[in-house]
């Protein structure tokens, strides 16, 4: 699974001079097509559909998309949407210095009230209104963003974005949670309590701990969280930590007595006897069932096109060398269409743009080198490698039920006479 899943980072942007960036869809997917597919990112995202219906999948968990609805993505946060193409709405991108700590209790709600909130739903719905006041916001962002030498550049789009957060978290209404207010002792100090666990949850797993930082008893800090959240603080804690193993068991490569570790766990039995205890499941369990079910999941929420390198039917083991690839069309999970093709001349890039050129989605595939995993990913190109050199037929319906079992996909060209495979 860690194949699959990229991260997305921002830099300054050359047109705002700013570590931010404002899209708007439907064109942000249409021009990111790999945004789609389940990724994360070292930055904050806000994502409003103004208008659009589907599904947004948030750590996974299924969430739906409604007009007015806007998700509050934070760094880390691994996310994937149904394939739609047809949202409207605005994407605001910011790195952490748009977010930084500050001592007023106003900066530390809306980094973890708005963004943060892990025992919460990860959207806000806003009323039609509350939706106009918000573009006259986004509106002037958009003015301000090619200002780049305009005095107080950075600190006018600071507080824009700010403004943005500030009428969201007065206005906006968020499910099953009742809203927290600033001026409440018990949510400010609840909100202070997911700061602190937000910092401290790989070393720091109890409520007596969270308590002498908050200079609170242990009895008052459980009093004030469950009269925010109607929880107690422990269910809050564990919660976030499993969270971070279930990242961390499907995206990382890390074995799970080193996620455990990592985790603040000294006896790797103890971190899989909590964790089962909390999920009902075995880490190796999760690990190979949420594979499986992202693979069976994602193929049925939308159309793809898969290609196979291939040679005499079979699929062929050095990704740029194959003499043909083998294009399925997938339609609801089911094979539509099957074409066999003569490959691109063997150069470099070649296979990547030729794959692109014919609209292909999925590659299945032996090895290949990291050349042709950059420009794969760059092009949206999901990667599914190490598959087997068996018949290409059997390796689609295995990968379309779940069943196919992928090993190592490192190209190493020694082995391959010093050519580049992609």
């Amino acid at each position: 699974m860690t194949d699959d899943i990229k991260t997305y980072k921002i830099t300054e942007n050359t047109h705002s001079g700013l570590e931010l960036e404002l899209q708007f869809m439907p064109h942000f997917f249409t021009g990111n097509p790999g945004a789609m597919a389940p990724h994360t990112h070292g930055f904050y995202q806000i994502i409003w559909f103004r208008r659009g219906h589907g599904v947004h999948n948030v750590d996974f968990v299924d969430y739906p998309v409604a007009d007015n609805t806007i998700f509050f993505i934070a760094p880390g946060q691994e996310h994937s949407f149904d394939g739609a193409n047809d949202y409207e709405g605005v994407i605001i991108h910011f790195n952490a210095s748009f977010m930084a700590d500050e001592e007023s209790s106003e900066s530390v709600f809306l980094k973890y009230d708005v963004f943060n909130a892990y025992d919460s739903l990860p959207y806000y719905k806003v009323t039609h209104e509350e939706s106009g006041r918000l573009m006259a916001i986004v509106d002037e962002m958009g003015r301000e963003y090619s200002l780049t030498g305009a005095f107080a550049h950075s600190d006018y789009m600071q507080y824009l974005v700010r403004l943005f957060l500030i009428r969201v978290q007065r206005n906006g209404e968020r499910r099953q949670k009742a809203k927290l207010y600033v001026g409440n002792v018990a949510n400010r100090t609840f909100v202070r309590f997911r700061q602190l666990l937000e910092q401290n949850f790989h070393t720091m797993h109890t409520v007596q701990e969270y308590a002498q930082l908050l200079q609170v008893s242990p009895r008052t800090l459980t009093k004030y969280v469950a009269l925010s959240t109607h929880c107690s603080p422990l269910q809050v804690i564990n919660d976030r930590i499993v969270l971070e193993a279930k990242r961390k068991i499907q995206h990382s490569a890390l074995s799970i007595k080193e996620i455990g570790y990592d985790l603040g766990f000294s006896d790797p039995s103890y971190f899989v006897k909590f964790f089962k205890r909390i999920t009902g499941r075995m880490p190796n369990e999760f690990r190979n069932q949420t594979y499986q079910s992202y693979i069976t999941s994602t193929k049925q929420k939308r159309n793809m096109k898969i290609a196979i390198p291939t040679a005499e039917g079979r699929l062929f083991p050095h990704f740029g060398k194959a003499p043909q690839v083998a294009v399925y069309d997938i339609e609801q999970n089911a094979v539509a269409k099957k074409e066999i093709l003569t490959s691109p001349e063997h150069a470099h890039g070649a296979m990547p743009r030729f794959l692109q050129g014919l609209g292909v989605t999925d590659v299945i595939c032996g090895g290949l080198g990291a050349g042709a995993v950059n420009m794969l990913n760059e092009m949206g190109i999901g990667i599914h490698g190490g598959a087997p050199a068996e018949d290409v037929d059997k390796v689609v319906d295995k990968y379309l039920s779940g069943t196919l079992v992928c090993g190592d996909s490192t190209c190493h060209h020694d082995a391959c006479n010093g050519h580049h495979h992609n």
